[in-house]
């Protein structure tokens, strides 16, 4: 992973202004619309309780690999609907990391009461280049993501880049309600 700048598990990065248009977004999906995709829960375990939308996201190729390249990333029809978030996350991100690219975003949903199990990303060589970062859309106090032994509740607009490759870490959804991340990873091109 890119270096966190202040080799903490958690960076905080900023809070997002337009959080309000962005949930009300998200609350229109269906229990239909969450149940679509599952591929990534069906091949990562740890993930097997969550559910996913895809907006930019390329799946693993022959060799288990990510691709890295700008001109490479596959764009999901929903990602026209988030398109104005994407490019303001971009500017967000330019400035936070210096240039780059945004290689993949994906909603993810964590159902009321579910986990996120304790796992390491380091499967992939892709995690050891990028930033990654999960903006907090629907959440509740009750939700605790958990790096090594450091916990934290992610409000609702807060934007972190988050240690997800040398540390291990899980999400505990406490709460009776689904959580809902942003999860965008930040792929520097110098």
């Amino acid at each position: 992973m890119a270096a966190l700048k202040n080799k903490e598990h958690f960076e905080f990065v900023t809070n997002y202004e337009n959080i309000i248009n962005l949930k009300n977004k998200v609350l229109k999906y269906t229990e239909e619309d969450w149940n679509k995709y599952d591929y990534r829960q069906k091949t990562f375990d740890p993930h097997r309780f969550t559910k996913t939308l895809p907006l930019i996201w390329n799946e693993l190729n022959k060799d288990s690999k990510r691709n890295l390249e700008k001109n490479g990333r596959k764009f999901w029809p929903e990602e026209e609907k988030y398109r104005e978030d994407l490019d303001a996350f971009t500017k967000i991100f330019e400035n936070h990391y210096g240039p780059g690219f945004i290689a993949t975003a994906m909603l993810i949903n964590l159902p009321a009461k579910k986990i996120i199990e304790p796992h390491v990303d380091s499967y992939d060589p892709f995690f050891e280049k990028c930033h990654r970062n999960h903006l907090a859309i629907i959440t509740h106090e009750d939700v605790i993501f958990q790096i090594e032994h450091e916990e934290r509740n992610i409000r609702e607009g807060e934007l972190f880049q988050i240690n997800n490759n040398t540390c291990q870490h899980m999400v505990k959804n406490g709460s009776l309600i689904d959580r809902v991340h942003l999860l965008m990873d930040w792929l520097p091109t110098s």
